[in-house]
């Protein structure tokens, strides 16, 4: 073997590793779902949400209510509640990542959880509650 053969070019390489990392820092993107936080929110259809949901607050829903995980509420109320709301089916608005409301969340239609529920007051549905997980009303009885 030569010594020419055993050179190696340190600064081409480091370079093409550089470009090589970047390159695939700006192709991979966020590496997991960002968090969301919002004040009161009233969603025009129904909602998908991809991790947990914390509602400080009422949870009124004109359609069924899902989660697929334990779901705990100051307690669970029908359709009476709900009854005036007008059920939007035509839109969709998904979460990619944990939910926190401060305030009343309105969903106009379904409302899908991939995850634990939590509500501080009441949830309000015109169509079903169900979950996965334990189903739990702080204030049973109500």
């Amino acid at each position: 073997m030569s010594h020419r053969m055993l050179r190696i070019d340190a600064g081409g390489l480091s370079w093409r590793l550089a470009a090589a990392a970047l390159v695939l820092l700006a192709w991979a993107g966020p590496l997991h779902a960002q968090p969301h936080e919002s004040g009161p929110i009233t969603i025009g259809g129904s909602a998908q949400v991809q991790g947990p949901l914390t509602v400080h607050g009422k949870l009124i829903v004109a359609g069924n209510v899902f989660a697929s995980g334990p779901l705990t509420a100051a307690y669970f109320t029908g359709p009476a509640s709900a009854r005036g709301l007008p059920y939007g089916s035509g839109y969709l608005k998904v979460f990619n990542g944990p939910v926190t409301v401060h305030g009343d969340m309105v969903v106009q239609g379904d409302l899908t959880v991939a995850g634990p529920l939590t509500v501080d007051g009441p949830i309000a549905a015109s169509g079903g509650i169900d979950a996965d997980g334990p189903m739990r009303e702080r204030e049973y009885g109500r």
